[in-house]
């Protein structure tokens, strides 16, 4: 009997000492790896709170760069095309220009050969003379060219043109011409022709149009 007493007493005793150990046990620092494992852990815990929108919104926004970056190249291969198509219709004006241009020189050769080999009907060449002489005034253009020719033959005329101050050019040539053709007396004539070089104008009339002129020799 008395020595299961002890036998208890010894236990309760040993069971302070133990209790007392372990509550006044220093406490130790984790190691390092356990926080930065446990750090990595509450962050990636945190990251998967986040709206999945929110995720996708810089997608979202580099779609939206990428859309305006694809229309500014649309406008901009649009504009290109338009000014290449304004540049092809300008060629071709050139061209068109060009090729009327060698047309009208090839005439204006032909009605000045017709012109110097051709014989002179005289009451029609002295008519037509005679309102070509007044056309300068009737257009009140003697102030700005003279015209020291004006002679025909049996169908076709010759008048030249020469600017007054030389350093005019062929300022006013074109004026010149469309006031020609507006007389009444220019009616009469099918072909016309004028070739300009510089401070004078050479212009051809011709009563047959430009694909019944035949040589004259």
């Amino acid at each position: 009997m008395f020595r299961q007493l002890c036998l208890i007493i010894g236990a309760f005793c040993l069971g302070v000492v133990v209790t007392h150990s372990y509550h006044h046990q220093p406490f130790k620092e984790p190691p390092a790896d356990f926080k930065d494992t446990n750090n990595q852990m509450t962050q990636a815990r945190l990251d998967d709170n986040f709206n999945a929108s929110e995720l996708s919104a810089p997608h979202d926004t580099q779609a939206h760069i990428d859309g305006d970056e694809l229309t500014s190249g649309d406008d901009m291969l649009l504009a290109l095309e338009q000014e290449n198509e304004q540049l092809r219709v300008q060629i071709a004006q050139l061209q068109q220009q060009t090729l009327r241009a060698k047309a009208t020189g090839n005439v204006a050769k032909q009605l000045q050969s017709i012109f110097e080999h051709q014989q002179r009907d005289e009451v029609w060449a002295s008519e037509v003379e005679i309102q070509a002489a007044d056309f300068l005034y009737v257009s009140a253009l003697q102030d700005l060219v003279s015209m020291p020719v004006a002679q025909c033959k049996e169908d076709v005329c010759q008048l030249n043109f020469q600017a007054i101050q030389r350093e005019d050019g062929n300022k006013h040539w074109q004026h010149v011409h469309n006031a020609l053709i507006k007389m009444p007396w220019m009616r009469q004539f099918k072909t016309i022709t004028a070739v300009q070089n510089g401070p004078s104008m050479q212009v051809h009339l011709s009563l047959k149009r430009s694909g019944e002129l035949k040589p004259v020799y």
